[in-house]
C-alpha cells in the first residue's frame, strides 16, 4: 500500500527523489526496529523455554498494542504507515529491543555457568492468543511483571557481565 501510495504521488506531480527517500527511511526505521525487536540476539534464547516463553507472549501482545493496533485504529491510511514507523511505536519496539537483550544475557550467563536448558523438560506453551480488542492490553502488565521477577531473581547476575 505504501509503495503504491508513493507511486500515485508522484504520478499526480509529487517530487519522486522526496517521495523515494521518505519512503526509504520510513523503511530503513521499520525495518531497523522489527530487527531490533524481535530477533537480534534471540539465538541465544531460542533453546531455554522459560524465556522464550515469556519473550513469545511479550513480543506478541506489544506488536498487537504498538504496531499492529495502530494500523487499524488509523484506519486505511494505517496501511501507508510500515510496521513500527508510527509514533505509538517507537516506544514499544525499545521496550521489545530491551528485554530481548536481557533475555539473551541470562542466557548466556546461564550457558557460561552450565546451566543452559535447566527448565526445559516436558514444556509446552499454549496460549489463547490476542485479539484487536481494548481489554487485551491488560496481558501485557503481568507478562511485564513475570520479566521483572525474573530480573530480580536470577537476572541481576548478568547485570555486570559483557554482551
Amino acid at each position: 500500500s505504501r509503495a503504491a501510495d508513493t507511486i500515485g504521488r508522484q504520478l499526480g506531480g509529487g517530487c519522486g527523489a522526496t517521495l523515494a527517500a521518505q519512503h526509504d527511511a520510513d523503511m530503513q526505521l521499520c525495518l531497523s526496529r522489527w530487527f531490533d525487536a524481535l530477533y537480534r540476539d534471540k539465538y541465544h534464547y531460542l533453546g531455554e523455554y522459560d524465556l522464550l516463553k515469556l519473550a513469545f507472549r511479550l513480543d506478541l501482545g506489544l506488536y498487537y498494542w504498538g504496531v499492529v493496533q495502530t494500523v487499524f485504529d488509523d484506519g486505511d491510511k494505517g496501511l501507508l504507515t510500515a510496521p513500527f514507523t508510527h509514533p505509538a511505536s517507537g516506544p514499544v519496539a525499545a521496550l521489545m529491543r530491551t528485554y530481548n537483550r536481557r533475555f539473551a544475557r541470562i542466557a548466556e550467563h546461564r550457558r557460561k555457568n552450565g546451566k543452559l536448558g535447566r527448565m526445559n523438560d516436558r514444556q509446552r506453551l499454549l496460549i489463547p492468543g490476542f485479539t484487536l480488542q481494548r481489554g487485551e492490553i491488560r496481558k501485557v502488565p503481568p507478562l511485564l511483571w513475570q520479566w521483572l521477577k525474573l530480573e530480580l531473581s536470577e537476572g541481576w547476575r548478568s547485570w555486570r557481565t559483557a554482551a
